[in-house]
């Protein structure tokens, strides 16, 4: 069988640990009817003893990514009346694989056995001696695990880590802002972590591009980590927002009254579905838009709390859980400051962002584009998506080929040929151009060009975006091909 164990939970006071532990045990059953698995269940002061699966394997997989579960073992079960009786066992199991072996005892006792732990490790330890190189109670290579709970013993050599935390669904609900990048997947695993159910929000700025990298992101984070939950994910078009911010002059503040905007629709969506905060992805000092000064100016009017989990990480640290909990991304097209980069500003003012938010109707635009879906239909949803493979990797015969960049950039270097322009001048070249003409858009990452190619399609054209490092290799590969 396999002994689960939990920490927090057992903190509780009676009620709640109660309703924490049925909570635990319902999304266990949950993560294990989606693998194909089930098993019996027996609760015992502070453990919970799973028994009757197929598959120990499949089983351990989903209790190693279930919130609340601290660790679990795979146990050997036995009746005792008498220490030798326990000896005897433990020699059955350990003697075969202790051969140039140094090995340690370790007894946890609950229960009201008339030895101790100290006593018992003694005498297993005599019992083993002979079969192995000796004792490390430092640095074993094998350890024996013995923990008795009454007239039973569990015997175990690895105690595998859980995430920790509490299970979801016992603490209230929270909306999370969440996008295909690193750091707001993280943020709303840790939320998760900490019992709390979450709502997804998620602006796409180039659909279908940015809206694919969001929904693989999203499909590994709900299919390996919301046992027992299957959450709401809202996608809108934030198309006609890139085209107001980045495309105008008008506009002082853009990237941190983009923030504003997605707090605002965050704040709406919470208030519509009786959850208590939002949970964001930002760290103090990463960006411009991550200032405290503009943090402050970001939360002003949204009346309920803001968490940020990531507040205090640098960028490795968020990188490395990502990478841990399976939702680091593939490839990054960069972040949305990127597409509103022409007036990074420190120390925002609110009056500044008051002013942009006024200019058109953000929120109201978002809301109205609003599609919702369930975790668990995020694969039908691709199969109705366009086609979202609009990146290439060589280049066309005569193309019209757009640098998205900044002038300081184009000026440096730009691919032979092409135009200089803004992000917000897409209709225009089209114009310019006509629709008979295929046209790549790059950038430095892809985000940007990703966003020109999409709005270009929507206009009737044959598009393409390229980031700068596939844009050399083609030029490299044309190159090439003439010599």
């Amino acid at each position: 069988m396999i002994i689960v164990r939990y920490s927090e939970i057992g903190l509780k006071g009676s009620h709640a640990r109660r309703m924490m532990e049925n909570r635990l045990r319902g999304n266990i059953i949950q993560g294990l009817l989606s693998a194909g698995e089930s098993a019996t269940y027996r609760w015992e002061r502070g453990r919970l003893f799973l028994d009757g699966y197929s598959n120990p394997h499949a089983v351990m997989d989903v209790l190693g990514r279930t919130m609340g579960v601290k660790s679990f073992s795979e146990v050997t079960e036995m009746v005792f009346s008498r220490p030798s009786e326990i000896v005897d066992m433990a020699v059955k199991i350990y003697a075969g694989s202790l051969a140039g072996k140094k090995f340690a005892v370790r007894t946890r006792r609950a229960g009201g056995q008339n030895f101790t732990s100290v006593n018992l490790n003694q005498l297993v330890g005599d019992a083993l001696f002979p079969y192995s190189a000796g004792v490390d109670l430092e640095h074993p290579d094998l350890e024996v695990n013995i923990e008795l709970r009454d007239n039973r013993a569990y015997f175990f050599s690895i105690s595998i880590p859980g995430p920790g935390g509490l299970p979801i669904g016992s603490e209230g609900k929270l909306v999370a802002l969440v996008s295909g990048g690193i750091d707001s997947p993280v943020a709303a695993w840790m939320a998760m972590k900490r019992g709390s159910p979450l709502e997804f929000v998620f602006v796409s700025l180039a659909h279908p591009v940015d809206t694919a990298d969001f929904l693989h992101v999203m499909k590994r984070l709900v299919s390996r980590w919301s046992h027992g939950f299957d959450p709401l994910i809202h996608i809108m078009d934030g198309s006609r927002i890139v085209a107001e911010l980045a495309g105008k002059d008008e506009y002082i503040a853009p990237s941190v009254t983009f923030k504003r905007i997605l707090y605002s629709v965050a704040e709406k969506i919470a208030a519509s579905s009786g959850s208590y905060g939002l949970v964001t992805g930002e760290s103090l000092g990463q960006v411009s838009s991550q200032t405290p000064e503009n943090l402050m100016v970001i939360n002003r009017g949204i009346d309920i709390p803001v968490y940020r989990p990531l507040a205090g990480m640098d960028k490795d640290e968020i990188t490395d859980i990502a990478r841990r909990i399976g939702t680091f991304p593939e490839a990054s097209k960069g972040e949305f400051c990127s597409l509103f980069s022409k007036n990074s500003i420190i120390g925002v003012t609110a009056e500044q962002v008051d002013h942009d938010m006024s200019m058109f109707p953000f929120v109201e635009n978002l809301l109205s584009s609003d599609t919702v879906i369930r975790g668990s239909e995020i694969d039908h949803y691709f199969l109705g998506m366009p086609d979202a493979d609009l990146q290439v990797r060589e280049m066309e015969s005569d193309p019209v080929v757009v640098d998205l960049r900044g002038h300081e950039k184009f000026d440096e270097w730009h691919y032979p040929g092409s135009l200089h322009a803004r992000i917000g001048e897409v209709r225009g070249i089209i114009d310019r151009f006509g629709k008979g003409r295929t046209y790549v858009f790059y950038c430095q990452k892809g985000l940007q060009s990703a966003y020109a190619a999409s709005e270009a399609r929507k206009l009737g054209a044959v598009a393409y975006y390229m980031d700068m490092a596939a844009l050399k290799k083609a030029l490299h590969d044309k190159e090439q091909k003439a010599a």
